[in-house]
C-alpha cells in the first residue's frame, strides 16, 4: 500500500511558467538552478518542471530571489 509521501499528486509547474511568474527569461531560470538550486527537474530537453512544495521551500530560503521580484 501507498502512503501519502510515495503517493503525492504535487502541482508541476514547468519551466515556462516560472518564467511567466517572475517575468524573467530562459537563462534567468537556468542560472537559478545553476547557482542558486533551483531545483528544476529535466525529463527531456524540452521538458523542465518544478514540484510546487520544492518552489516554495526554495523561495522561502533565498533572500536574492526577494532583491530580484522588487526590482
Amino acid at each position: 500500500m501507498l502512503n501519502n509521501e510515495d503517493y503525492r499528486m504535487e502541482r508541476r509547474i514547468s519551466k515556462q511558467e516560472l518564467m511567466k511568474m517572475y517575468g524573467v527569461d530562459r537563462s534567468t531560470i537556468e542560472n537559478w538552478k545553476e547557482n542558486y538550486g533551483l531545483p528544476l527537474i529535466e525529463i527531456n530537453s524540452h521538458s523542465k518542471f518544478v514540484r510546487s512544495d520544492e518552489l516554495e521551500e526554495w523561495e522561502n530560503n533565498r533572500t536574492i530571489l526577494r532583491h530580484l521580484c522588487r526590482e
